[in-house]
């Protein structure tokens, strides 16, 4: 009935240059005319209580109050749309007692230049937001994302339409392995309201370090989450310190190395004649002085590795064949100190890196010889090799030893720093400064009692690079190239 009727004067509503419709005494809304739908954003057959906000709808009953009592009344009152609230928009109102209907009428084109005025601020913020070098993102009060611009979905490496609308607490997938950090960080929202984040999110060109920096707005009640790209500061700092300390390190190796390797050459030298002419008793004496004369120089040479910047003849080879040779090579200690070694490898595609084998090979000793260091009674080393995202070799060797403890996994990189009662600390700084200028990363993760496990990624060669390679042979220095906790925050 009430669609057949009105279709009797649909010529006459849609030529209204105004907004219009009509409601029955339920409030329900029967016919809305197009400009009504276009700019009022209001659908036919729905409650009007649907529509209007709560201080609006109180004086919409007051209307309908009036009207009934007047036939024909004009109010003011605010429209909440899809895109904009109206203010003190002008309505007119007739009563049909017949059909117990209401028209309204609203006055949009005196208020028109008000909403205009609104939807090009709107605008200027929308660009702003989406055009900021800085990622954005804004969560309700239920924890959901409500929007997000494409620096933020870019620096966070996902996609924009994934990740809108789903609960915040999507970061401890997005970040499995920053769980701790995590936690602390949704904590600190629920405690301050603020909250600051450090992540690392690994990317095809290498592992991005990205900020979050949150902060609840208590009058909007909405989280903006700044996102920011740290990885040139945290890099710079990274090399300022590791240079800073290599120098110290270089400095000191210069000095000594040469008012050292000099008198132990006498001193080897007349050692080994002693023992031409020794007997007995002597003999085994000189032998321990010997040994621990090579020690000596075995440490100058660690001295003297770890002060030589970086710069070597570089080749492509197979990480994995490498790996197979020190393998090979520790074999016989591994069986002498009954530690088992088992190379697990998982490779979909060719593992050739560019670097220089000799000083990988020697970084892979190191780590193996640690691992034996730490089992003296026996045990077992597995290695893992994988290829990661198309375009990196990650190994990883893990022991059975006696772990280690977090300030030590601190700082076991730092030159000196050892806990080996002969041990020099070097070694681990040695092996840290060669991946490094191999455009490598290398981690280590431990518990005490259960072991130590070390990770190194190392970039995939390119099919550009090799044809470099095939083309001259390169010398390149590495510098160049470059569970929800129950802390859940509630706002």
């Amino acid at each position: 009935m009430p669609q057949r009727f009105f279709s009797n004067f649909d010529f006459t509503f849609q030529e209204c240059e105004e907004p219009i419709i009509i409601v029955d005494h339920r409030f329900h809304i029967l016919f809305a005319n197009e400009l009504a739908k276009e700019h009022l954003q209001v659908e036919e057959d729905i409650d009007i209580k649907n529509w209007l906000s709560e201080d609006s709808y109180d004086v919409w009953k007051q209307i309908v109050e009036n009207t009934k009592t007047r036939s024909y009344t004009t109010e003011k009152m605010s429209i909440n749309t899809l895109n904009s609230k109206i203010e003190d928009m002008k309505v007119t109102s007739c009563y049909s007692d017949v059909y117990d209907w209401i028209l309204l009428c609203f006055h949009y084109s005196e208020v028109t230049s008000k909403v205009d005025k609104h939807l090009a601020i709107e605008k200027k913020f929308r660009r702003v937001f989406d055009q900021s070098e800085s990622g954005l993102l804004l969560t309700d009060a239920d924890k959901r994302i409500v929007e997000m611009n494409e620096m933020a979905a870019k620096l966070l490496n996902v996609s924009l339409h994934s990740i809108i609308g789903q609960d915040i607490s999507i970061l401890w997938k997005l970040f499995p392995n920053e769980g701790y950090n995590i936690h602390k960080f949704f904590c600190s929202l629920k405690e301050t309201g603020k909250g600051e984040l450090t992540v690392q999110v690994p990317m095809k060109e290498g592992t991005r370090y990205i900020q979050l920096l949150s902060n609840y707005d208590s009058q909007e009640d909405i989280q903006l989450t700044i996102i920011r790209d740290e990885t040139e500061r945290i890099m710079m700092m990274k090399r300022l310190e590791h240079q800073q300390t290599l120098q110290m390190v270089g400095e000191m190796a210069a000095s000594i190395a040469h008012e050292i390797k000099n008198p132990m050459t006498t001193l080897k030298g007349f050692t080994d004649l002693m023992k031409m002419t020794a007997t007995g008793e002597n003999k085994r004496y000189l032998s321990v002085l010997d040994r621990e004369i090579e020690r000596i120089e075995n440490i100058v040479n660690e001295f003297l590795d770890l002060s030589k910047p970086g710069g070597y003849e570089m080749n492509i080879f197979s990480f994995s064949e490498l790996m197979e040779e020190t393998i090979e090579l520790m074999q016989p200690q591994s069986i002498m100190q009954h530690v088992e070694i088992e190379y697990e490898k998982n490779l979909y595609q060719e593992d050739l890196i560019l670097g220089n084998s000799h000083k990988l090979k020697q970084v892979l000793i190191n780590l193996l010889k640690n691992a034996f260091e730490v089992m003296p009674s026996g045990g077992k080393i597995v290695i893992r090799q994988q290829i990661k995202y198309y375009d990196k070799v990650t190994i990883s060797i893990e022991d059975s030893g006696t772990g280690m403890s977090e300030n030590d996994l601190e700082n076991i990189f730092t030159p000196f720093y050892t806990t080996k009662s002969e041990g020099t600390g070097l070694g681990l700084a040695f092996v840290a400064k060669t991946v490094e200028e191999h455009n490598g990363k290398i981690t280590a993760t431990s518990k005490v009692g259960e072991g130590t496990i070390f990770s190194i990624d190392f970039p995939l060669v390119i099919q550009k690079q090799r044809e470099m390679v095939a083309e001259k042979s390169l010398e390149i220095d590495f510098a160049d190239l470059t569970e929800p906790s129950d802390c859940f925050y509630s706002v």
